[in-house]
């Protein structure tokens, strides 16, 4: 705990607790204080900043529900192993997530054929151009009202029983989750003005902004399918919670 002492001041701003904690916080934060870093004690952290043993122990307190800060009795205050990152968009089937929000999903096929991969679908895939694909557009919509094209690569290499799939009734994405594992997932998230085409097939203005999710899904070194989600902005929030 060398030196601890000249790490840690108050800024005079607010409630001494709070000036307590954000003092510990700014050593956490800077990484100076890393994951299993023992604090000094609740004495010597009293001593310290001359103050009662209480307001040291709000501070402390603070932190432990914040998830910054493991008390542990006899032994005393260390700082958190950060949780792992959460996957802030998830692999999920929209005939599944739809109805589970409450509203009545429907679903297109617009079309399903094997192509050649063309130069950039080939580079995104990891196949050489020209190496066969099934190319899978359809349209899923909640309440009647289009929320999602899907415009997906499936590598036939890999799955060779695409061709023969049927899309009219089911979408690719339930399709594969039954099919085949993934070991990682890649996403792309950008923005997009609706051109004339698009605007058309999700009964949107010419102009609209868009929502675009591209994702790779890989089994291995593997890329097992290329998909291209693009959503109405105003019908499509991504939402997650997590802590520090």
């Amino acid at each position: 705990m060398t030196n601890w002492r000249d790490q840690l001041q108050l800024d005079g701003e607010g409630p001494v607790y709070d000036q307590i904690r954000q003092a510990i916080l700014s050593r956490i934060r800077s990484g100076s204080w890393a994951p299993g870093y023992r604090l000094p004690s609740e004495a010597d952290l009293c001593d310290h900043f001359g103050t009662a043993r209480m307001t040291v122990s709000r501070a402390l307190r603070s932190l432990t529900e914040d998830g910054l800060v493991i008390r542990k009795r006899r032994a005393g205050s260390f700082v958190a192993q950060p949780d792992a990152p959460a996957a802030l968009l998830k692999i999920i089937d929209m005939a599944s997530a739809i109805p589970a929000r409450g509203q009545r999903y429907g679903y297109q096929c617009l079309g399903s054929a094997t192509i050649p991969a063309g130069e950039d679908t080939a580079r995104q895939m990891r196949l050489l151009p020209g190496a066969r694909v099934q190319h899978v557009r359809c349209l899923h919509s909640a309440d009647g009202q289009p929320v999602e094209l899907e415009e997906r690569w499936i590598n036939l290499a890999l799955l060779p029983a695409v061709s023969q799939a049927d899309f009219t009734a089911e979408g690719p994405g339930g399709w594969l989750l039954r099919q085949t594992p993934w070991t990682e997932a890649e996403h792309t998230v950008s923005a997009v003005n609706a051109d004339p085409v698009l605007a058309a097939c999700l009964g949107i203005e010419p102009g609209a902004a868009c929502l675009v999710l591209e994702r790779r899904t890989f089994q291995g070194d593997d890329v097992v399918t290329l998909a291209r989600l693009t959503h109405p902005g105003d019908r499509h929030v991504m939402s997650e919670r997590f802590a520090p």
